[in-house]
């Protein structure tokens, strides 16, 4: 019953988006490459679902990263894990841009990191900037992709969030992505809907291919 009220719930969440009218052509690609995916929204990770577009950097690091669209540089995480080196872009709609996994900020951001950073004595830091300290226009380079954090290969995760910091499908704004690669059916599972439900006379996940 549990996974019925989790699959149903996620399902009307869904029907929700789906009719919320997210503007168009106000972000720009955080890149200046043709997009490529590695990894796309809602995906299913280890233990949760993937909250953004994981894009390919032609397998390098310190592609230029823009901002999508005006605003100001809201908060700053740097750690071992996760997100790496991190950046927040709040803008004038509500939105929130997130791009992680990256090598370095660009200057007058690496320059304010970094006195905090030894302010607090810490590589692994976070701060919250306020709304007149980091403002940045679309299209001004902001950082510089990489592989930081828990990445096992260089790309740029980046997320669109809305006012309540829930990640929002990027590809709804009109984010440019071609996929013309088919998908391939590797395996197909079926699992019991509920504790009372059996497949092929098992309550277990059942391989059908």
């Amino acid at each position: 019953m549990k996974k019925l009220l989790y699959i149903l719930t996620i399902l009307c969440q869904t029907s929700l988006l789906a009719q919320t009218n997210y503007p168009q052509d106000y972000f720009i690609d955080p890149l200046d490459i043709n997009l490529v995916l590695a990894g796309t929204f809602a995906e299913l990770r280890a233990n949760h679902f993937h909250s953004g577009l994981d894009i390919k950097t032609q397998q390098r690091e310190g592609l230029k990263v823009y901002a999508c669209a005006d605003g100001f540089v809201s908060r700053i995480k740097i750690s071992h894990g996760g997100y790496g080196k991190a950046l927040y872009i709040t803008h004038p709609n509500g939105y929130t841009t997130v791009y992680a996994h990256l090598q370095k900020f660009a200057p007058k951001i690496e320059a304010y990191i970094k006195e905090h950073q030894y302010g607090q004595e810490s590589y692994e830091i976070e701060v919250f900037p306020g709304a007149v300290e980091l403002l940045v226009k679309q299209g001004d380079v902001v950082a510089y992709s990489g592989n930081s954090g828990g990445s096992e290969g260089p790309h740029l995760h980046f997320e669109i969030r809305d006012n309540e910091e829930r990640p929002i499908n990027p590809m709804l704004f009109g984010i440019d992505i071609k996929d013309t690669t088919k998908p391939i059916i590797k395996e197909v599972y079926a699992y019991p809907i509920s504790d009372d439900a059996h497949i092929n006379q098992t309550n277990e996940m059942c391989k059908l291919r």
